[in-house]
């Protein structure tokens, strides 16, 4: 895998995150709370 880029869409409860390929190929996502749960 070349390069990547990666998104993060931060709210107030939540933050979304995706990881894309040189090719606009999801590789990863993810949704964490932002609470101490969330950032452990």
């Amino acid at each position: 895998m070349g390069r990547v880029i990666v998104g993060v869409d931060p709210h107030k409860l939540s933050a979304t995150i995706e990881v894309l390929d040189d090719r606009a190929v999801v590789r990863a996502t993810g949704r964490f709370g932002s609470d101490k749960a969330g950032y452990g």
